[in-house]
C-alpha cells in the first residue's frame, strides 16, 4: 500500500470555532468521555477529554452546564446534549519530544452564540 507523505497538522493557537461531531467513552486506564469537535476553518477534529463523572464540580458536568442547566438528582445524556452543537473553543500548540501538538484549552469550550447587531 502506498501512502502520501504529508506536513504536520497546523493551526494556529487562539479562538477557534467548530462543531462537536461525535462522543466516544473509553474505560482505560481511567473513565474518561472524549469529546470531537470539528474545527470550521481547516476542519481537523480535535478531542477533547473529560473525566466521565457525574459530579456537578467534574470537567464533563460543568461542560455540559454551558449548554443547559445541571444539577443534582438529574438524568442527562451527554451526546444528545453536545452533539452537533457549535461552538467555540481556544487552542494551544504543545511541544513534545514527538513534535508539536494541537491542545484545546481546559475550560474554554462553550456554545457558539450570536452576536447581534444593534440597529442605529
Amino acid at each position: 500500500m502506498e501512502m502520501d507523505v504529508t506536513e504536520p497538522l497546523k493551526l494556529d493557537e487562539g479562538r477557534q470555532e467548530g462543531e462537536v461531531t461525535r462522543l466516544e467513552y473509553r474505560e482505560t486506564p481511567y473513565r474518561y468521555t472524549d469529546v470531537y469537535i470539528r474545527e470550521k476553518t481547516t476542519q481537523l477534529e480535535l478531542k477533547y477529554g473529560c473525566p466521565t463523572s457525574g459530579s456537578v464540580n467534574g470537567k464533563l458536568m460543568k461542560l455540559l452546564a454551558k449548554f443547559q442547566k445541571v444539577a443534582a438528582g438529574m438524568k442527562i445524556d451527554p451526546e444528545k446534549v453536545l452533539v452537533g452543537k457549535e461552538v467555540v473553543f481556544m487552542t494551544q500548540n504543545e511541544e513534545t519530544k514527538d513534535g508539536t501538538f494541537i491542545r484545546v484549552v481546559d475550560n474554554s469550550v462553550k456554545p457558539k452564540t450570536e452576536v447581534k447587531e444593534e440597529q442605529v
